[in-house]
């Protein structure tokens, strides 16, 4: 979840939010934040998360709340799940204990604490390929095989993805990129073999709280899906850099070696076609120098 402003929804949306989240707290809210997937609210102990999907995106509070429960009785700090239903309206909403932080940031021993929460995650039961079937009780993935667990995740992410390469958008924007690309397809197209386990797949800046440097909560499992552990190194390298990646990757104790790199282009592939599709140019740019970098490290 992002910090939000009006931009991104209209005022009568707002509103009607607003009427909703105070209802379910039962006491004044606060707008908090906006992700892909919903809208945030908190009254200072609880957050109440609404759905309002992104093109393109579902969202998942039930097994998002199952994965927080699991990860919680491994001590892994993530907000307690308090309820998950529907709205009037027939929209989805969860309730979790409001996860508090400060300013300070993450430090080394913080990196590594995200590191020990990420091998749990991957340590639970799963099942299947690709994002999560929407249910509290298993981490049952929607897909049989694991190229389309990648696409049930990731929007066109060449060569898994209906655009070939040379119309892509990513090189669209950097037809330099094309030739480097071509020449890893097999490469590529293998990356998504060998062991799986269960992925947060999403590890922006916006998915922690830190106190005093250390991580006092990891948030949103709603894009969970069964792949690769190397899917997490590489969305911690899009983020945060190789370096926080392998500090991270040590910790969690996976390897952070030319299958996260490789997973990092089909990442960046997919930034690029997400931009198109949200109008977001800053996303290309994003997507542009991340695989560059990719390039750069194998």
């Amino acid at each position: 979840m992002r910090p939000g402003n009006e931009k991104q929804f209209g005022p009568p949306e707002r509103a009607e939010d607003e009427r909703q989240a105070s209802a379910l707290l039962g006491s004044l809210t606060t707008f908090l934040a906006f992700g892909a997937t919903c809208t945030a609210y908190t009254d200072g102990r609880r957050v109440v998360r609404l759905a309002r999907p992104n093109p393109g995106k579902t969202v998942r509070f039930r097994v998002d709340a199952g994965i927080r429960r699991a990860l919680r009785e491994k001590a892994v700090p993530t907000p307690e799940p308090l309820s998950t239903g529907t709205l009037p309206d027939g929209r989805p909403f969860s309730v979790d204990a409001f996860a508090r932080g400060d300013d300070s940031g993450p430090s080394a021993e913080g990196w590594r604490d995200l590191g020990r929460a990420l091998a749990a995650l991957h340590a639970l039961p799963h099942g299947a390929f690709g994002l999560l079937q929407d249910r509290p009780d298993s981490f049952a993935g929607v897909a049989s095989t694991p190229a389309e667990g990648l696409r049930s995740r990731l929007q066109d992410a060449w060569p898994f993805g209906p655009t070939e390469l040379e119309d892509h958008p990513l090189v669209g924007a950097a037809p330099e990129l094309a030739s480097p690309l071509l020449a890893l397809r097999d490469d590529l197209e293998n990356v998504t073999r060998g062991r799986t386990a269960l992925c947060h797949t999403d590890l922006h800046v916006g998915q922690f709280r830190w106190r005093h440097g250390r991580l006092a909560a990891l948030l949103d499992f709603g894009d969970a899906s069964v792949g690769p552990p190397a899917w997490d190194v590489a969305s911690l390298a899009l983020f945060h850099g190789w370096e926080v990646a392998a500090q991270v990757a040590e910790a969690a104790e996976v390897p952070n070696g030319r299958q996260a790199i490789l997973f990092g282009l089909l990442l960046s592939l997919h930034h690029a076609r997400r931009s198109i599709t949200l109008g977001r140019p800053a996303r290309m740019t994003a997507a542009v120098a991340f695989a560059r970098a990719c390039l750069r490290h194998l």
